[in-house]
Parts: C-alpha cells; structure tokens; sequence
C-alpha cells in the first residue's frame, strides 16, 4: 500500500514539475526573444554599414589621433589595500603612454600605509604622478575615494593654472593601452562621457570561474553596449577605461552639492552614465582599432578566428577574480547596485528606448534564477530516464509534456534561441581570443549561470538582512596585476639595475 502512495506522491510531484517548467519556458522565451532583437539590431546595423557608410568614407585611421593638440588629461586611481598592484599599474601607466600632457592621482587611505609606501616610491621616480590621502579610514567605499581624488584634482588646478579637459576613471590592476589618452584627448571636446571597452586577460583553461568574465565581456563590449549606444544615446561606465569631459565633472558636482560620485552606490560608474543622460550630455562607446603595420603575409590569427579590426582596439585589459567565492562576491555587489539600488535611484522614464535597456538591466534579478531553475528541472528529468533505463523493472510515468504540442513546440523554440545565445557568445569571444577560446566559451555559459545564481542569491540575502539595499555596504574586489616583462624591466631605477647585475652593492647605493 505504501508503495502505492509513493507512486502518486511521485506522480503528483511531476504534476508539480510540468507547472513550473511551464512557467520557466514562457519567462524564458521573452528573454530569448529580448536577446534576440539585440542580435538582430547588431548584424544588421553591421550589414548597413558596411554596405553604405564605410563604401562612402574612409575608416579613421590612428594617426588623425595625432592631429589634436594634447590637452591636460587626469587620470583617477582608488585604492585600498593594493600592495604589489598599484605601484606596478602607475609604472606602467607613466612608462607607456604615446602621451605628455597628463597627470595620475592615486587615492590611498590615512590606515593604509602600505598602500601609500607603493605609490611614494613611483610618486619619486615619476612628477606626474600624485598620491592623494582620503579624509576618512578605508575601506569607504570607491566613490567615496573618487570624490577624495577629484577634490585634489582641483586643488592641483589651483596651484598649477591649468584646467583639465577629461578625467579618467581607472582601477589599480588595470593595463592601460598606450593610444588611449590620445583617443580620448580627440573625442572629449565633443563627447561627455566616453567609454572603451574591457578584455579581460586570459588564464589557464581550466579555470572557468575567471574566464566566464572574458566571455561576458567580450559579447557585452562588442555587440551589446554598441546596440544600446545606437538606439538609445545611453552608455553605461565600466568604471575603468571611462573618461568624462569637464562639462560633466562640473555638472556632476553641481547636481551633487560638491559631491560627484554618490557615496551610498555600489555601482557609481553605472549610476553616472544614467545622470548625465538626464542632462542631455553626450555619451559614445568606442571601438577604435590602431594597425600600425599592413599585412604583408596571411595572419595565422586570422585563420584561428581572431579579427585584425578587433583584437587591435584601444581597450582596458585585466585579470578577474579567480575563486568561485571572489566572483560571488564582486557580481552580487553589481547586481545590489544595477538592480537593487537602480530600482529607487532610476525610475521608468518616458523615453521608451531608456527603459527598454533599463529593463536589460534589471531583468538578470531574474533570469538568473530561471537559467538555474531550468538546469534543475533538466537534471531531474534525465534522472528519471536513466532510472528508466537502467532500473530492472521500473515504474514508467508519461513524460511531462506528453499531450501538449504548443508546450513541445514552446521548448523548440527556446532551444533554438538558446542555440542562438551560444552562437553568438562564441562568435564574439572569437573575435578576440580566437577560436579555441570561443568554442570554451560554451561549457562555460553553464558555469556562469551557477555564480550569476549564487551572486543573485547573496544579494537578496545582504539586502534582506540590512532591510535597504543602499545599506549594504562595498565589498573590496581582491586583484592581481600581471608581470611587467622583458619591455619594461628596463625601466627600473637605474639603482636597482645596477645592483642586480653586482656593479653595486645595496650598502654602496644606499651610501
């Protein structure tokens, strides 16, 4: 009798099951469909163009770059706790810019002083570099850092009589191209906020944690945010490589009281692009290659996948967090920001366009979950087949979506537009890693949807436990900065090179 009550239980558990993967496929088919227009827009936005535009008028080639008289740019380093990785970017940065007219600041914090050590050192060797010391102990947060910095920007103003024409927003573990002041020295009289894109650097093959972020990045920096840019004028700061024109800067602070970035953000650089749109401020994303030599012979990249025009763009390059925890923890501080916080700081408009990409936004609160839920309800329908198969003799139940042709054709059609998302991830990561990294790309589609699962899930617990997501306080992301190499060991202290090679020794230099 007890068996027979098992098997309705199980029954009616299936009843249960087919309801819910119901309600999963139609959500999923709307964000199937959403994901789908944005791919539609982007190839033939692509096809137009070069059918057209580019038939008609040259490509700007990177020595038009050259053409503008260099303007006094700031660049804007926080940092908290980056021993080991601050002072190696700022070397790196003073060492390798096509650039003269510029200044680095970098913010440290008074309980921090081996941070602050780091950047003396390079401040010594390097007079366009600045280390600015936050008011208040770290860790505060990156706005509030930011708002440190941009306060003794101005004061450098005052005292140097000079005005800048951008701030660069930088993070401590950044690689930074060497055309990129000069792309931004050309566009920042025209444009108000600026943004280039990301490429995460690569690690082992194995590790799927750090390398889920390239693939995210290089779908988003090369389809995504240029489909967004075209039909809605609104660009989203990635926090680093985003220069912005004085005319904002002034106008962020006046909006502010005097404060630019708002401190209570997790995700300030988002919240910025979305304020100065407000104010009608021009906002563009750039992709612009520099190729300074002709192909004379076949590229083998190019046989591998890899596209000349892409993998030569001017970019911010970077490692990611490594560990499932770190990654966690650095996605659920972006989804309390973009969504959470976005909810209360950035209502729905009447522009039609700004909402549909703020719904792009926000629906990851959800579709996040529907990716786990479906890989759940996946695994347990094919727990059931193999009981089927291989039990010796098994209770069979009909299958969940026997009798329902429209729900049949339902998950055709999200197979399909599934299908299509792996596509174009793979198409987009190949672009600039190449087609081995491009087919890696979909096994690690499913390894991203568990920490975009458990980032989502960290984020609703922090902000139920502090009752208002502007309460959650900043969670400092962990960073590495990669070896500086053969190219720039050259540039050491002449000190250093000297002892490393017995000409001195360290008691003689210090003499």
């Amino acid at each position: 009798m007890a068996e027979y009550w098992l098997v309705d239980g199980f029954a009616t558990y299936l009843y249960g099951l087919k309801l819910i993967a119901i309600a999963v496929a139609l959500a999923m088919l709307v964000s199937g469909v959403d994901d789908l227009f944005i791919d539609a827009v982007y190839w033939l936005r692509a096809t137009w163009r070069r059918l057209t535009v580019y038939r008609r008028h040259d490509r700007l080639e990177y020595r038009a770059l050259y053409e503008r008289e260099e303007q006094p740019l700031a660049i804007m380093v926080p940092a908290w706790h980056e021993t080991g990785v601050i002072g190696r970017m700022a070397e790196l940065a003073a060492t390798r810019f096509d650039y003269e007219n510029y200044q680095i600041f970098v913010g440290t914090y008074p309980n921090d002083p081996d941070t602050q050590r780091d950047v003396d050192e390079v401040c010594a060797r390097f007079p366009n570099v600045h280390k600015v010391v936050c008011a208040r102990p770290g860790p505060t947060s990156k706005a509030d850092c930011l708002n440190n910095v941009l306060d003794a920007i101005f004061q450098f103003e005052r005292k140097a009589r000079l005005s800048f024409a951008g701030f660069i927003l930088h993070d401590a573990e950044d690689v930074i191209s060497d055309m990129e002041l000069r792309l931004f020295n050309y566009l920042v009289d025209r444009k108000d906020l600026i943004q280039i894109p990301v490429y995460p650097f690569e690690r082992p093959w194995y590790n799927f944690t750090s390398l889920h972020y390239l693939d995210e990045f290089a779908e988003l920096h090369s389809k995504d945010v240029p489909v967004r840019e075209a039909v809605s004028g609104q660009v989203p700061s990635a926090g680093v490589g985003t220069c912005f024109s004085r005319r904002a800067v002034i106008a962020l602070l006046e909006d502010g009281d005097g404060i630019a970035f708002d401190v209570q953000s997790l995700t300030e650089d988002y919240d910025i692009g979305f304020r100065l749109k407000e104010k009608g401020m021009e906002e563009v994303f750039v992709r612009f290659p520099v190729i300074r030599e002709a192909r004379s012979t076949p590229n083998l990249r190019w046989r591998l996948g890899m596209h000349e025009r892409d993998t030569n763009v001017i970019c911010v390059r970077e490692y990611f967090p490594d560990t499932f925890q770190t990654a966690v923890r650095q996605k659920s501080r972006w989804i309390i920001g973009i969504v959470y916080q976005g909810f209360k700081t950035h209502k729905w408009s009447r522009n039609w366009r700004l909402n549909y990409f703020l719904w792009r936004d926000r629906k990851g609160a959800l579709t996040n979950f529907l990716s786990f839920a479906a890989s759940l309800i996946l695994l347990q329908l094919l727990a059931l087949l193999l009981y089927q198969w291989l039990a010796p003799d098994p209770y069979h139940f009909l299958s969940i979506f026997e009798g329902d042709g429209w729900l049949v054709t339902l998950l055709w059609i999200n197979l399909l537009l599934m299908s299509n998302r792996m596509l174009q991830r793979l198409i987009f990561v190949t672009r600039y890693y190449g087609l081995v990294q491009g087919l890696m790309s979909i096994p690690r589609l499913f390894w991203g949807n568990i920490i975009n699962f458990m980032a989502n899930w960290r984020a609703l617990s922090q902000i139920i436990a502090q009752g208002d997501p502007r309460r959650v306080a900043w969670d400092k992301t962990t960073h590495d900065f990669p070896s500086l190499g053969e190219e720039n060991r050259a540039r050491r202290p002449l000190g250093q090179i000297l002892v490393s090679q017995g000409v001195l020794s360290k008691a003689r230099l210090a003499e």
